[in-house]
C-alpha cells in the first residue's frame, strides 16, 4: 500500500455527495443539473431519499432538442419537472436487482419499464454506467432523456410478463390485437388467467380461421373498456360498455359475470390490468326478426306462395287443354260429312238470327264444287235459310266462338249450335 502524510485532521464534509452534487461532478451532466435547478427540484433530490435517478448525459438532452430558456416559464417548469421526474424512483435500486419484464413507477406517477439482456434498458435508454452510489441513493447514467411514450411496458407486454396469461397473450397475437393494446390508450383489460381459458374450453386452433378469428376477437374485446377504471372505480351496478359493444355490469365485490378480480390495478404504461378467474362470454347477438330473419322469412314465404301459384295455373292450364282436346275429337266426329261451306262466317251481322220466332235469311258464303276440268270454279254467294230448331222456344244468349261456330243458349236450358243449315242441340 501507500501512506500520505497530511497536515490536519479529516473530519466529515458539511456538503454530502447527494445526487445533484454527485451528478455536477460526473463532467457529462450540466444539462441535467441545470435543469433540476430550474424546475426547482434541487432541494427535493438534496433530501434524505433513498432515490434512484436514471441520469441522461449532455449528449441525450441535446438529442432530445430540450431548450430550457423556451422552458423558463411557469408552465415551462411544470413541464420540465414532469420530464425529470419521470427519471426518478423512490428506493436505491441497484442493477442487480433489475429483472426482465420488471416495471416500476416513477415519481410523476407514470410506468417505466425494464429490459434486461446482454445490458439493461429502462424504457428504450440504454443504461450506460450503473450503480454510481451517492449519500442519499444511486445514479445510473443513460443515453436518451426518458418519456412515457417510450415505455414498452404496454398492457399486452405487461400480460406476457406476469407469467399465468400465456394463453391469453397467444390469443391476441392469434386475433390480431396486439397492436391495438399497445395503441396510447389508455385501456382497462380485465385479464383472465391460463386456468381461465383452460376452464372456459377455448381451442386456439380450431379458432384460427377467419371466421375463429374474428369469434376470438369478440371474446377479446368483452374484455376491454377503452378509459382507464381503477378497482376503486368498480362499485356496485356499475355498468361499463366494453370496446366490442356489449355491456357488463359489476356485481357486489367487483364482480363481473361471476368473474372474481384476484389481483387489481396491476399498472401498465398504456392502461390498468385486472387479473380475473373466469373467461367473460359476450352476451348471444340478439337478431332483430323484422329485418334480418323476418326479412328472408318473408322472402321464402314469398317464394313459395309465387311457387304455389305456378303449379296451380300449371294445372289449370294442363287441364284446359284436356277439355279442349276432348271437346274437338267430338266436334270433329259430328262434322265429318258438314260441306265445307256451311260454316257462318264470324264476322258477318247477326241480327237476323236473334230472332227465335221467325226464320232468318243470312248469306254465307261457300265454294262451289269444282268440275272435271281443271278449271276452278269462283266463289259465289248462296242465300241459306236457317230454322231453329224450335219456334216456341226464346234465345237466351248467342255467340260465335273463334273457329267460327256459332252458338246458342235457349230459355230451356238447351244448347244449340248452327250446321250451316239448321240449328242442331248439342249433346
Amino acid at each position: 500500500g501507500v501512506i500520505h502524510v497530511i497536515d490536519k485532521v479529516l473530519t466529515p464534509s458539511p456538503t454530502p455527495n447527494d445526487i445533484p452534487r454527485t451528478a455536477q461532478c460526473t463532467g457529462i451532466h450540466g444539462s441535467l443539473v441545470a435543469a433540476v435547478v430550474q424546475a426547482e427540484l434541487l432541494e427535493t433530490l438534496q433530501g434524505d431519499g433513498p432515490f434512484t435517478l436514471f441520469a441522461p448525459t449532455d449528449q441525450a438532452f441535446a438529442d432530445a432538442g430540450i431548450d430550457l430558456a423556451a422552458l423558463n416559464t411557469p408552465e415551462g417548469k411544470a413541464t420540465l419537472s414532469d420530464i425529470l421526474l419521470y427519471h426518478v424512483v423512490a428506493g436505491a435500486v441497484p442493477s442487480s436487482a433489475v429483472t426482465e419484464c420488471m416495471s416500476a413507477d416513477a415519481a410523476n406517477g407514470q410506468p417505466l419499464a425494464f429490459t434486461v439482456g446482454e445490458t439493461v434498458m429502462v424504457n428504450d435508454a440504454t443504461v450506460t454506467l450503473a450503480d454510481v452510489n451517492t449519500s442519499n441513493g444511486v445514479i445510473h447514467v443513460i443515453d436518451k432523456v426518458l418519456t412515457p411514450s417510450d415505455a414498452h411496458n404496454d398492457i399486452a407486454r405487461t400480460a406476457g410478463c406476469t407469467g399465468i396469461h400465456t394463453s391469453l397473450v397467444a390469443a391476441l397475437v392469434q386475433a390480431e390485437l396486439v397492436a391495438t393494446l399497445q395503441g396510447e390508450g389508455p385501456f382497462t383489460v380485465f385479464a383472465p388467467t391460463d386456468e381461465a381459458f383452460a376452464a372456459a374450453g377455448i381451442d386456439l386452433a380450431a379458432l384460427d380461421t377467419p371466421e375463429g378469428k374474428a369469434t376470438l376477437a369478440d371474446i377479446l374485446l368483452y374484455h376491454v373498456h377503452a378509459g382507464s377504471v381503477m378497482a376503486a372505480d368498480l362499485s356496485n351496478g356499475l355498468p361499463i360498455e366494453m370496446v366490442n359493444g356489449d355491456n357488463t355490469t359489476v356485481g357486489d365485490g367487483a364482480i363481473l359475470n361471476g368473474a372474481n378480480i384476484t389481483l387489481a390495478d396491476v399498472k401498465a404504461a398504456n392502461g390498468v390490468i385486472h387479473v380475473i378467474d373466469m373467461v367473460l362470454m359476450p352476451p348471444a347477438d340478439e337478431v332483430d326478426n323484422t329485418t334480418e330473419t323476418g326479412g328472408e322469412a318473408l322472402s321464402d314465404g314469398n317464394d313459395g306462395n309465387v311457387g304455389t301459384i305456378l303449379l296451380t295455373v300449371g294445372i289449370v292450364l294442363v287441364v284446359a287443354a284436356a277439355g279442349v282436346l276432348l271437346f274437338m275429337r267430338q266436334r270433329k266426329s259430328s262434322l265429318v260429312n258438314i260441306p265445307k261451306g256451311g260454316i257462318i262466317d264470324n264476322m258477318q251481322p247477326m241480327g237476323g238470327m236473334m230472332d227465335a220466332g221467325q226464320p232468318a235469311a243470312t248469306t254465307v258464303y261457300a265454294t262451289a264444287t269444282p268440275a272435271a276440268t281443271a278449271t276452278a270454279q269462283p266463289v259465289v254467294a248462296q242465300t241459306t235459310t236457317q230454322q231453329t230448331a224450335s219456334a216456341d222456344v226464346g234465345v237466351v244468349q248467342q255467340w260465335t266462338d273463334m273457329n267460327g261456330y256459332t252458338w246458342r243458349t235457349m230459355e230451356d236450358g238447351s244448347t244449340l249450335w248452327w250446321t250451316g243449315s239448321s240449328w242442331e242441340k248439342y249433346a
